[in-house]
């Protein structure tokens, strides 16, 4: 249970991360209502509530979330299997888009995983998703292969991969 502790504790994450009005912060969960609410409106096939409070209590999975106030307006969701970190998924709020929110929610989760000790960031991206795909690859994101029917309404994923020893100072 001492695990717990460590998802309010972000000072060993090196956060809270002030970006103008934006604050990176860990997802507490108070936050989880917000998360699926935006999953539901985001994602053909969302994660619930409960989902999501079951992934935020696993010691292996991060939550960040970015806030204006007390919105959410973009979070990502990643595990750490062995020395990767795999996203479980990620949203920018619709109001909070074309910001550059989706890159700094990434470069933070890039830092917390590296502060974790692992090595990779790995996740799948719908193909048709091709404004995540291109911030990615604008990020060093390498596209590593594709995976026919990966998702529940038959659709393609990208699968896709950043080395973390690239990034440590970004």
């Amino acid at each position: 249970m001492l695990y717990l502790v460590n998802k309010f504790r972000e000072k060993k994450y090196g956060l809270p991360y002030e970006f103008g009005r934006h604050q990176v912060v860990l997802l507490k969960p108070w936050d989880l209502f917000q998360v699926a609410r935006l999953e539901a409106a985001n994602f053909p096939e969302p994660l619930s509530l409960w989902e999501l409070f079951k992934l935020w209590l696993s010691p292996l999975t991060t939550y960040l979330v970015i806030k204006q106030g007390r919105q959410v307006a973009a979070y990502i969701g990643f595990q750490a299997l062995g020395p990767a970190a795999h996203t479980i998924s990620m949203c920018v709020h619709p109001a909070y888009r074309r910001q550059g929110l989706g890159m700094l929610i990434q470069r933070a989760a890039n830092r917390v995983a590296v502060r974790l000790g692992l090595r990779w960031f790995t996740g799948e991206v719908r193909v048709s998703n091709v404004a995540q795909l291109k911030m990615l690859e604008t990020m060093g994101w390498i596209q590593i292969g594709v995976c026919p029917r990966f998702f529940g309404n038959g659709e393609d994923a990208v699968v896709v991969l950043q080395w973390l020893e690239r990034v440590k100072n970004g």
